[in-house]
């Protein structure tokens, strides 16, 4: 989704101008003006926008951008392979168990018990062979 952003209050700011004063040079109220300004509006209409590009002396592309949300591309639905171990390949059907690691990630580390229990291993040997060399 995209979000449309309203460069009025810098435009006006170059310009020296308050916004009351804005408001006597267009017509519009100062509310409608802050409201505007800070993205409360709901709306405007067009009347509402050739008065504030004739008192600026901007065009209408001037007065707003365009910004892409990064989120608005992003599809909703999201096909997965089955997950498998990141280890030694076995897939969640082969094992006990498989955890996710970092599953807020787009490549998420899978590591099965099989693979847990090795690494346990390997920790608990370097623990008996750190302790018997001090």
């Amino acid at each position: 989704m995209s979000k449309i952003l309203c460069n009025l209050s810098n435009l006006r700011k170059q310009r020296n101008l308050r916004q009351t004063d804005l408001s006597k040079l267009t017509g519009i109220s100062q509310k409608a003006l802050s409201e505007l300004e800070t993205g409360k509006s709901k709306g405007v209409s067009f009347s509402t926008l050739t008065k504030l590009c004739d008192a600026l002396r901007v065009s209408i592309d001037q007065l707003f951008e365009v910004v892409q949300d990064e989120t608005s591309f992003a599809p909703a639905i999201r096909l997965i392979e089955k997950p498998s171990c990141s280890f030694c390949g076995k897939n969640e059907t082969d094992v006990e168990l498989l955890v996710v690691g970092k599953a807020n990630t787009k490549h998420p580390v899978y590591i099965c018990s099989e693979c847990i229990e090795r690494c346990n291993s390997l920790l608990e040997e370097d623990r008996v062979h750190h302790v018997k060399r001090f």
